[in-house]
């Protein structure tokens, strides 16, 4: 019996000791309270990074080949484009119609960021038809898509011809800009069908908007939300 209270004692005094000496090894005063801070401020920072990194990246839109979805930086007019937050890659690994994706082509622009819809998958048969106004239309595996998300009927860009037909290449998407008249897409060569790995992520909340320079630079700011999927 009084070998085991001495023991417990024995315990009880080591963990005091433990206690008191890693105590030593704590800064005091002012120059504890700064290291305490920036221990912090560590620890935060590299959640931040490995959050924006692995779940969520900020992105800015530029130019006008999403209008009237999204609103870009226009230099010309001194505005400032939409502000967006994708869901990275790492996450998100395959894409549908519909979806709103940023991709880096290597062989547009140095890989310059592109914001595009993705308008069809791998497998799926591209047609583009001419109607007799003289206008284009997409058809995906034969189907005519319904775009009412497009800011104008799309006109022949010397990069297509009317009955221009082509299937996408698994693990690759077709992309094109809700201004068609105005996009730089997978209608061009130098982009052509993107490569899921290309993709960066896809945008799922516009966190702050841009200024309209086709409504005079104003900011709608009812317009902060969840991005929805095109209706094609």
């Amino acid at each position: 019996m009084n070998y085991t209270k001495a023991n417990q004692c024995l315990t009880q005094d080591d963990e005091d000791d433990l206690e008191q000496a890693s105590d030593c090894f704590e800064p005091k005063g002012l120059t504890g309270a700064v290291y305490s801070v920036l221990h912090d401020m560590v620890c935060i920072l590299a959640v931040v990074v490995l959050v924006f990194v692995f779940i969520v990246r900020p992105v800015g839109v530029s130019g006008c080949s999403m209008y009237p979805t999204l609103v870009g930086v226009e230099l010309s007019a001194g505005t400032q484009g939409d502000f967006l937050l994708l869901r990275s890659n790492f996450l998100c690994t395959s894409y549908h119609p519909g979806d709103i994706v940023v991709a880096s082509v290597p062989s547009f622009q140095d890989g310059e960021l592109i914001v595009k819809r993705v308008v069809a998958v791998g497998g799926q048969t591209v047609r583009f038809q001419e109607d007799a106004d003289g206008y284009y239309h997409v058809y995906v595996d034969d189907v005519l898509q319904c775009e009412t998300h497009i800011n104008e009927p799309m006109r022949a860009k010397g990069c297509m011809t009317d009955g221009y037909t082509d299937t996408v290449p698994e693990g690759c998407y077709f992309l094109m800009g809700d201004n068609r008249n105005n996009s730089a897409d997978s209608r061009y060569s130098d982009i052509g069908m993107v490569d899921g790995r290309n993709i960066v992520g896809k945008a799922m909340l516009l966190v702050i908007p841009g200024q309209d320079a086709q409504q005079g630079g104003i900011r709608s700011w009812n317009r902060i939300g969840i991005i929805e999927d095109g209706d094609d």
